[in-house]
């Protein structure tokens, strides 16, 4: 099968005008368009000093010296290249699939969301990376630029399998210390784990300077348990079992769901990190395109 699965024209057309932005400006954070609050010698033109002994020829403005007849050289705004790593969790909770089977599972939705991300940054001329993980790291793609380097994290999806179970609180604490440049890491994950560790790991990685993302993934059978029979259910990473009736079980179901997500989400937010629920039942092209239209209205 094509490396390319993953890359669906409908989602790159939908956010084909769009860029996805830093926040904050800091050394090494800007590529391209993103620029950086220290001076160099790149393509756009700041203004001028005057000349100081050890400063390369190339770089003092002839014209300027015949003008005033004393030596400037030309300042530029230094750019550099963005790094952006997809933090995307392949534990076995990920690969539910509704008995229908009209959905993609979680993990097949996840790697959608990042193959379009990594095309994104990509064609922005920013460096895109992939961490894949279940309890610990399994593979890692380091950020990087260019085509081929593109086609190898494109590929590393297309191989992926969902296994393991989730410790999101002990790799998010791993990455942390692997990721020694600051960046922008996107967290796609249903965040299975005891929400205050989950929240200590995303505050860890926002500490050390990263502009964290969090996408947390749910399938809408999860969202809405629309279940009516007595029904046995399997935990997927553990293999235990419960039968239960749905019905009785549904408004408490809800009500800790809705308890998980929200200790997720204000944990995440009040790091400073941004948050978005997602669920697969939505449209992958909206979830991307709405996320990227409120980062651009925001950074305005």
């Amino acid at each position: 099968m094509s490396v390319t699965r993953f890359l669906d024209p409908s989602i790159l057309r939908s956010i084909a005008n769009i860029e996805l932005k830093a926040r904050l400006l800091v050394e090494g954070l800007y590529a391209s368009r993103h620029r950086s609050p220290y001076y160099g010698f790149s393509v756009e033109f700041v203004d001028h000093r005057e000349y100081a002994p050890g400063d390369e020829p190339r770089t003092i403005d002839w014209k300027m010296l015949a003008r005033t007849e004393r030596y400037f050289v030309k300042r530029f705004e230094m750019e550099s290249n963005m790094n952006v790593v997809c933090l995307l969790d392949a534990s076995r909770s990920m690969a539910y699939r509704p008995s229908g089977g009209e959905r993609l599972t979680k993990l097949e939705y996840a790697c959608y969301l990042t193959a379009s991300l990594a095309f994104l940054v990509h064609r922005q001329q920013d460096a895109p990376g992939l961490v894949t993980f279940d309890q610990d790291l399994r593979e890692f793609v380091p950020p990087k630029q260019g085509q081929r380097h593109l086609y190898t994290l494109l590929a590393e999806l297309e191989s992926l399998e969902a296994r393991g179970e989730t410790n999101l609180a002990r790799v998010l604490d791993t990455i942390g210390q692997r990721l020694t440049r600051r960046g922008i890491v996107l967290l796609i994950s249903d965040c299975y784990g005891p929400p205050a560790r989950v929240v200590d790991g995303i505050r860890h990685l926002v500490a050390r300077g990263h502009d964290v993302v969090v996408f947390q993934t749910m399938d809408h059978d999860e969202v809405t348990f629309p279940f009516q029979a007595l029904t046995t259910f399997r935990d997927m990473e553990t293999g235990g079992q419960l039968m239960s009736d749905p019905l009785r079980q549904r408004p408490l179901y809800l009500e800790r769901l809705e308890r998980f997500r929200g200790a997720i989400a204000a944990g995440a937010i009040a790091c400073g990190a941004d948050y978005r629920f997602v669920d697969t039942a939505q449209p992958i092209e909206t979830v991307l395109k709405d996320y990227l239209l409120y980062r651009r209205e925001r950074a305005r």
